[in-house]
């Protein structure tokens, strides 16, 4: 297929003109870190933020699983067709125990009337099934796709949003609360085998402080991935600042469903989190690890995470961990599930309809959307 053959004429020229220009901005920035590459990684050194994989202790091959969501609705006419599903994969070992052979998984789906607030509530859904799972699985390290503080950030959406979405959707995520989400999203962010590793991220840590001083506005992973030798990482540090508290991102979950002595605790494990920056070989980025207090805290339990993840890296078309990259790939399937779904409830409506043209009127696609958990 023609790349741009959807594309007016004009409009593809003038995206063309522009890739030198962006190139030469973006050059320029990359050159001016790197001439800066000397004495940022001196800064780092200086002030212990440096820290080598080898000088912990060798574990054991711990075990592994990556934690995965995505979320689809497809329009149609009458109906918002929805579904939400998580999925947890086993990494690869050599001598850890295999706990989970084939894949888990959990998912929803339904057909809904059209409400404006139904994506809010669906993606509450998609985490509430990454929480059971991660909390579920038996491994030595279960490794989330996205930030703790995304996940935060859209249940209390969810929450929100709970009165104004179909009835089916909202008492459904209403069941799962009411069955033990908080206490297992509490459970998470004080994990001692639990990690967030979110892809993209504007956060730069290692700047707080003036820690570092980069001569561009840069984020962490890319700073990391400067001043990081390989089998190196850096020191853990906040996520959450006096400057910028747990609160600025998550105030307060609606205080029915969470009462405020509840939502301080929550807010204290949320403060407690710490974040790293890895880089477990030359030919990887840096990796963003969110760790809680019990992990962080610990060199042994530290020294699992990381001995965890670089098993779970062999090669370079590939630059997340193994179980994150398969689950990622399942879940973004999803859409293809949900479209079959779609036609076998369009041929089993058509079938039992005395007209079958009006029928599928209301049938019709016109809009698809969806999402991942991982951010």
């Amino acid at each position: 297929m023609d790349t741009f053959a959807d594309l007016p004429d004009a409009l593809v020229r003038d995206l063309l003109a522009q890739a030198m220009p962006v190139a030469q901005r973006v050059s320029s920035n990359l050159d001016e870190l790197r001439s800066a590459k000397e004495q940022l990684c001196e800064e780092a050194r200086r002030c212990g933020l440096i820290r080598r994989k080898a000088d912990l202790d060798v574990p054991r091959e711990p075990s592994v699983v990556g934690v995965d969501g995505s979320y689809q609705i497809h329009r149609l006419t009458s109906i918002d067709l929805c579904a939400a599903a998580a999925v947890a994969v086993e990494g690869t070992s050599k001598e850890a125990k295999r706990h989970w052979p084939e894949p888990y998984h959990e998912m929803w789906v339904d057909g809904l009337p059209h409400h404006i607030d139904t994506v809010g509530v669906l993606r509450g859904m998609m985490v509430s099934m990454e929480l059971n799972l991660a909390d579920n699985a038996p491994h030595d390290l279960v490794l989330l796709d996205g930030s703790f503080s995304s996940l935060i950030i859209y249940l209390n959406q969810a929450l929100t949003k709970l009165d104004d979405c179909a009835a089916n959707l909202g008492n459904k995520f209403r069941i799962r609360w009411e069955e033990g989400l908080l206490p297992q999203l509490k459970r998470l962010l004080r994990s001692d085998r639990t990690v967030a590793m979110p892809k993209f991220t504007a956060r730069n840590e290692l700047i707080q402080d003036n820690r570092l001083r980069p001569p561009v506005v840069v984020d962490g992973k890319t700073l990391a991935t400067l001043i990081l030798c390989p089998g190196e990482y850096t020191a853990p540090l906040p996520i959450h600042t006096n400057d910028e508290p747990a609160s600025m991102q998550v105030d307060h979950l609606p205080e029915r469903f969470c009462p405020r002595p509840e939502m301080e605790d929550l807010l204290a494990a949320i403060k407690s989190l710490r974040v790293i920056y890895f880089r477990p070989y030359g030919w990887l980025p840096a990796l963003r690890v969110e760790l809680p207090a019990p992990v962080s805290s610990s060199n042994t339990r530290l020294s699992m995470a990381l001995e965890g993840i670089m098993r779970q890296f062999f090669s370079p078309a590939v630059i997340e961990p193994y179980p994150l990259f398969l689950a990622d790939r399942m879940v973004k399937s999803l859409g293809s599930g949900v479209a079959v779904i779609e036609q076998a409830v369009a041929q089993h409506i058509a079938a039992e309809s005395p007209n079958v043209e009006d029928t599928l009127l209301y049938l019709q696609n016109y809009r698809t959307e969806g999402g991942r958990g991982g951010v």
